[in-house]
């Protein structure tokens, strides 16, 4: 009998909602912008049902107008940060722990695809296109685990660690250095040191929630006086 992993496969609603959310994250569609179904329908050339599926996934993540940030960070607050990314790591940990056990090699060719882009990234000083494969990097742990259930949690606040992520930036002098870090990251992961990997993997993830609180604290010169 074949050995046959479950797969969840993606609807097409959940790809445009991908799609769009990636859009509004990065500001390409303007604030307060209504989606309107007929519209979307159009541009992307598929019937109402899966925009319609699209809007409502985008509705359910507080994504639907544009603010040129994702618009639940903007309510988050520095112990919401620390609590997710928290989380994060958790849900991480396990994933590579089992990937690396079962899967190591789809784990670092899904890897090195995601540090090619990074390196590009890194090369054109794009911040945007650097975010998106450092997404894909870390998913990566994910893909490779087939943890299905894990999975599904994941994707419940995956798209708020991604708004984050994108919101907050990367100064153009950290992208060559975060990229060496991935690639610190992934031999690692190559030659299977366990708690090597999980040292750097806290390092790095620590090093990234700073980032993104300093991206939902007011700056100093915004702040009402304790005076």
């Amino acid at each position: 009998m074949l050995n046959v992993r479950p797969i969840r496969v993606e609807s097409l609603g959940e790809k445009l909602a991908g799609e769009l959310r990636r859009r509004i994250i990065v500001g390409d569609v303007p604030a307060g912008t209504r989606l309107v179904e007929e519209e979307l329908a159009e541009s992307f050339r598929v019937s109402r049902g899966p925009v319609r599926d699209a809007i409502r996934i985008l509705r359910a993540e507080g994504l639907v107008t544009g603010t040129g940030r994702n618009v639940v960070t903007l309510s988050l607050s520095v112990a919401d940060i620390d609590e997710l990314m928290a989380l994060r790591e958790s849900f991480e940990l396990l994933a590579l722990e089992r990937a690396m056990d079962t899967n190591r090699d789809d784990l670092t060719s899904r890897l090195a695809a995601a540090l090619v882009e990074m390196d590009a990234a890194a090369d054109a000083r794009d911040a945007t296109a650097f975010t998106t494969a450092d997404i894909r990097f870390h998913s990566s742990f994910f893909e490779a685990a087939g943890l299905t259930r894990l999975d599904v949690l994941w994707n419940q606040f995956r798209p708020t660690i991604e708004g984050l992520l994108h919101a907050s930036g990367k100064r153009m002098d950290d992208l060559a250095p975060s990229a060496r870090e991935h690639h610190d990251l992934s031999a690692l992961i190559a030659a299977g040191k366990v708690a090597d990997v999980k040292n750097e993997l806290h390092r790095h993830l620590r090093k990234t929630r700073a980032r993104l609180q300093a991206a939902v604290s007011p700056p100093p010169s915004q702040r009402k006086s304790d005076l």
